[in-house]
């Protein structure tokens, strides 16, 4: 008898939320941080209820604390309202594990019933636009340039937000990536041109100055956060507990 392949990543649910028809946002860590930064103050000052979370044997072991207890650092979220879901990740996601990432969630987002998915990344482009996008198929290009967002006719991509665009490429569901134009490693103005967009493509409403006031306090702590992560990635040995 063969024994089942341990999956490398789980997606936990840990309250049964009906999501069909919603909309979900990726945020995972990229060029500037824009979509992580974006996606996690949506979640924050719009009070999305957290109702899972992403697993992997593979992720470093570093959480943050907040209120006193540890949090995943993959977790899902969701706005019942606004018929909006959201994962935000504090875990950089290495060039091994983005395929399975992304295989499991284009699974999960069928499974689940959720027509729409705006994935978030950053671009760097000097004097370019203030954001960008590229799509999943030609129906979601459609809706790309309805919104006068500036298409990425060629260019390269890659990580989890590469490989969600290119599974969730030949069906019905609406897929875009949305690239705030990032100045520096954790760009808050990259990062509110993103939620932007969001809100005029869900009809939520949220305003982004608080976002914008409260860049350099929160810029140094994301930062480090993501630098420590990555030279653990890189030398693989154990690190200091970082407090925020």
């Amino acid at each position: 008898m063969t024994k089942e392949k341990e999956k490398l990543v789980e997606i936990v649910e840990t309250k049964n939320i009906s999501l069909k028809e919603f909309t979900f946002i990726e945020g995972f860590p990229d060029l500037g941080l824009a979509g992580t930064i974006g996606t996690k103050y949506l979640v924050d000052k719009l009070k999305f209820e957290q109702f899972g979370y992403i697993d992997s044997r593979v992720f470093l072991p570093m959480l943050r604390i907040q209120n006193g207890v540890p949090l995943h650092p993959v977790r899902l979220y969701v706005n019942k309202k606004n018929k909006v879901a959201a994962v935000v990740a504090e875990q950089m996601i290495n060039n091994l594990l983005a395929a399975e990432m992304a295989s499991a969630l284009v699974a999960w987002v069928k499974k689940k019933g959720i027509t729409r998915v705006i994935s978030t990344s950053g671009v760097r482009i000097p004097e370019g636009k203030s954001i960008y996008a590229f799509a999943s198929n030609e129906k979601s290009k459609k809706i790309i340039k309805e919104n006068k967002i500036e298409l990425i006719e060629n260019g390269i991509t890659s990580g989890v937000t590469a490989l969600l665009m290119l599974g969730l490429k030949d069906n019905n569901i609406e897929a875009f990536c949305l690239l705030g134009n990032a100045k520096n490693n954790a760009d808050y103005n990259a990062a509110a041109e993103v939620v932007k967009i969001i809100c005029k493509l869900t009809g939520m409403s949220i305003d982004v100055k608080p976002l914008l006031e409260d860049a350099k306090k929160m810029e140094q702590v994301l930062t480090e956060h993501l630098k420590t992560l990555e030279q653990s990635q890189e030398t693989k040995t154990d690190s200091a507990p970082m407090y925020t």
